[in-house]
């Protein structure tokens, strides 16, 4: 229940971002959790 309540409410974002990361680009660098939290908040010029 913890999880799914985490997952919706988007606390396990970054989380999810690093595992993804590691995944995809094992050997560069992964933005903080202060860098990260900005790009996903700031308003941006994409379609979706």
């Amino acid at each position: 229940m913890r999880w799914y309540l985490r997952e919706i409410s988007g606390e396990n974002a970054y989380a999810t971002y690093l595992a993804h990361h590691r995944q995809s680009h094992p050997t560069g660098p992964a933005l903080t959790r202060r860098q990260f939290e900005e790009r996903r908040n700031a308003p941006s010029v994409r379609c979706c």
